[in-house]
């Protein structure tokens, strides 16, 4: 096995004799954890250093059946020839010729053929070109592993003619070392790399190839006795056909892993793979956008990384009985739960899993979509929902109340009509009129609420209707609060009833004003402005274009988010028994919408607030309201 370049994706990983790990390493040497590019520099100097003091021992003679072994691994490596096995595992022709060559050259000679198949490997049939440092560590890791395990075949007393009686402690004595030799340093070098444990990462990707390395062994001495007795050409005969079929069906397998690939890169769902641990094995650059990790440093760690504290138990719990037994909440479809960023912000997703297996593991992949946006379109309908049904409440109400206040008006002007001037009378009768105007000013606003007060709708410019309102503007918040209106150089004109956007303005600013009892400023500013779909995607049925946003903004003491999504609702007040009704930003919220247009609200505590509102523009016609 080496540590070497997909095919696929032109990354180096792990590519073993019995199975493939899940760790692919697409960086630079500069990316690289310091520990691990020292480790990387330190195997490749090893792997130089052997191949320079050994080299030199090797018998080359004859010299025709090594080159045909260094061109047969090194073309089975870079076009990743496996031989299909048990469990749906492959064996790596290049490693069953790695065997042969131990078997009739030695290590020393073996270590050329180690070599070129690590430099092929990391060279050719690659999509991308890759870092001169994975090569050079694909080849010292098969100098070294072939040196090793070749010196354990001699050492228990193998020889070159592979008599079956003796062979067969000698080469389980050499497949073994070969599989801890080859293993172990790539388990390090991802570890160090990933900054994970290289015992687990051994054992849970590594480990379980050991018999495909024993068979593989025994598949090569089958190969060395058949050649010995019928002769290297009908042992070629015997096994191009076999072997090409194999290279046909793995690269059908490449081919669709390679589609699966560019799904995997390209899908805006967040995709995530983890093992029978929970530790996560699969990370994709979706995920990498949403939770803010990058994958290098996330592969290994557990997926309780990526839950909220309050809900980890119970979620790792669900995932936990998914993996083992297919039931659970995650066994009925979708589930939405609260997820984690690495800032530790939380945000909603929603999830669905799937259960594979894949070679002799359990994993569990799940589909993560973020649904913060979905989250706030439902809310501002059912805000919509809400205030509909409130405001149709609430217009039967002061329709009906309406008819009586004109009802005690008539009486009120009948009773003056008949009372003298100077009758004390005539005082209360005053006094009761007064009080119907004020009602009469209630009902107006809970008509506007509804929605169902007649408007006077005209094309006018917004900042000219707004700067005619300055001087009221100042006198009503006083002399301790700054005031700044900021007008475009071209009129902003809309289609709307000048008289509501007035009101509009007028209850923000006095809201504006509550806010900020120790004085502080508010502005007012006017512009015209295009928004496109982005911008305008948290709005309820919002159309791109050509919009006047008329901003009130303030010093004040701010809001918090409960405070935030509650703002709009009728009734709905942070003043003091009394001091409010609730009502005016519901009038507010009512009036924009009945105008077309979209209102929203920027606010931290401590920070003050800024109301944004977006109004259609319109043609300016002529005699227009400027």
């Amino acid at each position: 096995m080496v540590w070497g370049c997909s095919a696929e994706t032109g990354a180096i990983e792990p590519a073993s004799a019995g199975t493939r790990g899940h760790y692919t390493l697409n960086v630079l040497p500069r990316d690289l954890p310091v520990r691990a590019r020292w480790y990387i520099v330190g195997v490749i100097a090893l792997g130089a250093s052997t191949l320079a003091l050994l080299l030199p021992r090797a018998t080359f003679e004859p010299l025709l059946p090594l080159f045909f072994l260094v061109l047969l691994s090194s073309l089975a490596s870079a076009f990743k020839i496996q031989f299909p096995i048990a469990s749906g595992s492959n064996m790596s022709v290049s490693y069953v010729v790695d065997i042969a060559s131990l078997i009739l050259r030695g290590p020393h000679a073996t270590m050329i053929v180690g070599a070129a198949s690590g430099w092929s490997q990391s060279t050719f049939n690659a999509r991308t070109s890759n870092p001169l440092y994975r090569t050079l560590f694909n080849m010292a890791i098969l100098v070294l592993t072939v040196q090793a395990a070749g010196q354990v075949y001699q050492r228990l007393g193998g020889t070159p003619d592979a008599d079956p009686r003796t062979i067969a402690i000698p080469l389980a004595g050499m497949a073994l070392t070969y599989f801890v030799a080859n293993t172990v340093p790539i388990a390090v070098a991802i570890a160090l790399a990933t900054n994970q444990s290289a015992w687990r990462i051994w054992k849970t990707d590594f480990a379980s190839s050991a018999p495909s390395y024993l068979l593989g062994a025994v598949a090569a001495a089958v190969v060395v006795v058949v050649t010995a007795s019928s002769g290297l050409w009908l042992t070629l005969l015997l096994t191009a056909a076999p072997l090409y079929l194999t290279y046909r069906m793995y690269r059908s397998g490449v081919a669709s892993e390679a589609r699966q690939g560019a799904i995997l890169e390209a899908a805006r769902d967040a995709i995530i793979t983890m093992d029978s641990n929970l530790d996560i094995r699969e990370f994709n650059p979706a995920a990498e956008r949403m939770f803010g990790h990058a994958r290098m440093q996330i592969l290994g760690r557990s997926i309780e990384l990526l839950l909220p504290p309050a809900s980890r138990a119970g979620t790792r719990e669900s995932l936990a009985t998914y993996m083992a037994t297919g039931e659970g909440p995650l066994a009925h479809g979708r589930l939405e739960l609260a997820a984690l960023r690495a800032d530790g912000t939380e945000f909603p997703v929603e999830l669905t899993v799937a259960r594979m297996r894949a070679e002799d593991r359990s994993l569990l992949t799940g589909f993560i979509r973020d649904i913060t946006e979905q989250r706030a379109l439902e809310e501002q309908l059912r805000q919509s929902q809400k205030l509909e049904a409130i405001g149709r409440l609430a217009g039967g109400v002061a329709h009906d109340f309406n008819n009586i206040l004109m009802s005690i008006m008539g009486a009120a002007d009948l009773l003056l009509v008949q009372i003298d001037p100077g009758d004390p009378a005539r005082d209360e009768a005053n006094e009761i009129k007064q009080s119907v105007d004020r009602g009469a000013g209630l009902t107006r606003q809970l008509l506007a609420f509804s929605r169902r007060q007649k408007t006077a709708t005209a094309v006018f410019a917004l900042d000219a209707a707004v700067a005619g309102m300055e001087t009221m503007l100042r006198r009503l918040i006083g002399p301790e609060i700054e005031f700044v209106l900021a007008r475009p150089a071209r009129s902003a004109m809309v289609t709307a009833d000048p008289g509501q956007i007035q009101q509009v303005v007028l209850n923000l600013v006095v809201n504006a004003r509550d806010a900020m009892p120790e004085g502080g400023r508010v502005t007012i500013a006017v512009e015209a402005l295009e928004l496109d779909e982005a911008t305008l995607r948290t709005f309820e049925n919002a159309r791109p274009g050509r919009y006047a946003r008329l901003s009130v903004s303030d010093t004040g003491t701010g809001m918090d988010e409960r405070t935030r999504t509650r703002l709009f609702e009728p009734f709905f007040t942070t003043k003091e028994q009394g001091k409010g009704t609730g009502l005016g930003l519901s009038i507010v919220y009512g009036i924009v919408k009945q105008s077309g247009g979209h209102i929203t609200v920027v606010s931290e505590p401590g920070h003050g607030a800024t109301f944004l509102i977006y109004l259609p523009t319109a043609a300016e016609p002529a005699g227009a309201l400027v």
